[in-house]
């Protein structure tokens, strides 16, 4: 029988397999370097910017935005001010708010 001695191919198969795994090893320390670069620089972005990428980082973890739902929200939030304007919706601050929800929950 020819080839290589059993032990050899095995040496062979276990540093293909060391290989693989100090490459993935070295790409996810590389992708952390990275990650860790944009958050420092993101830091030093003014107060509005950084606000505004905050707000697009997580919109985009929700997926693309149906434009059926978001025409509804801005309707909804354009009736919400126009009462608010017209004196129709009474505002309440937040204590009073408070102790009629407790009211209703008690009832």
């Amino acid at each position: 029988m020819g080839g290589l001695p059993r032990e050899l191919v095995m040496v062979f198969i276990l540093l293909h397999h060391l290989a693989i795994a100090t490459e993935s090893v070295l790409v996810k320390k590389m992708k952390i370097a990275r990650l860790e670069s944009i958050t420092n620089d993101a830091m030093t972005l003014p107060n509005r910017e950084r606000a505004k990428l905050a707000r697009d980082l997580v919109a985009s973890l929700d997926g693309p935005v149906e434009v059926s739902v978001a025409e509804a929200w801005d309707t909804e939030i354009c009736r919400r001010i126009n009462d608010i304007e017209s004196g129709k919706t009474e505002l309440l601050d937040v204590d009073e708010a408070i102790a009629r929800a407790r009211a209703r929950m008690r009832s």
